[in-house]
């Protein structure tokens, strides 16, 4: 690597790296000489020369009442490097550390579609729940066959005594035989038919909603949203009507 690239990657600016490249490597030499070495005009090295000696990378001496610059050692310049990376390696770390705590905080959402969308809802509530946990679902479903019957979600549900409460329209309510595991709350017809053709279940730390008219689902993983959810099923739960 060449000395003026090394000197820019260590800080400096490229007229500045200039400056000191040629001091450096031409030894001491006049406001005038450093000129025409460095093909900086004299106005812009009135302003470069004095920030370089600050930082103790020149110095300026007198000969015979006039000015000359000598460059002092490159260790001024590796210290202030070996600051600044330390600087930046810990504001790094922090910005991680802030990171990682944040980003565990926001919702990852997995989007599906096509005529077995709604499967990989149900089949997820199967991987993802431990034997005898409770999930939630608001059933709006219009059609008259199981939207999971040849998944996987059917077999380990009963395999692993998965308990659910629904609720449901009356209408669905009324296909729907009754099972130890599940119990039923009924949207009364005076408030909704109930009848969007859509599920949303709460499981987990996870919230999925079906659409089964566009044979679309989205899965939202997210303690935050899905203990909110998990409060206001409860909530409505209480005043609901049973089966």
């Amino acid at each position: 690597m060449d000395t003026f690239t090394l000197l820019v990657q260590a800080g400096l600016s490229k007229k500045e790296a200039a400056v000191y490249e040629a001091l450096l490597e031409g030894g001491t030499q006049s406001l005038t000489s450093l000129s025409k070495t460095t093909h900086i005009n004299r106005p812009a090295l009135y302003q470069l020369l004095p920030k370089l000696q600050k930082e103790g990378l020149v110095r300026q001496i007198q000969k015979q009442k006039r000015h000359f610059y000598q460059a002092e050692s490159p260790e001024k310049l590796l210290e202030r490097y070996k600051t600044e990376q330390t600087s930046v390696v810990a504001g790094l770390g922090d910005l991680s550390k802030w990171y990682n705590n944040t980003s565990s905080e926001r919702p990852v959402i997995k989007y599906f579609e096509g005529a077995k969308s709604g499967e990989y809802v149900f089949d997820d509530i199967a991987y993802t729940l431990p034997k005898g946990a409770q999930f939630y679902r608001y059933t709006a479903y219009t059609g008259d066959k199981q939207p999971y019957k040849n998944s996987y979600y059917l077999k380990a549900r009963d395999e692993k005594q998965l308990e659910r409460l629904a609720i449901v329209s009356e209408a669905k309510a009324k296909t729907k035989e009754k099972k130890l595991e599940r119990s039923v709350r009924v949207v009364p017809k005076a408030f909704d038919l109930f009848e969007d053709n859509i599920s949303l279940v709460i499981y987990g730390d996870k919230t999925a909603y079906v659409d089964y008219g566009s044979n679309t689902s989205f899965v939202v993983e997210s303690p935050k949203i899905a203990r909110f959810q998990e409060k206001l099923f409860k909530l409505l739960w209480q005043y609901l009507p049973r089966e």
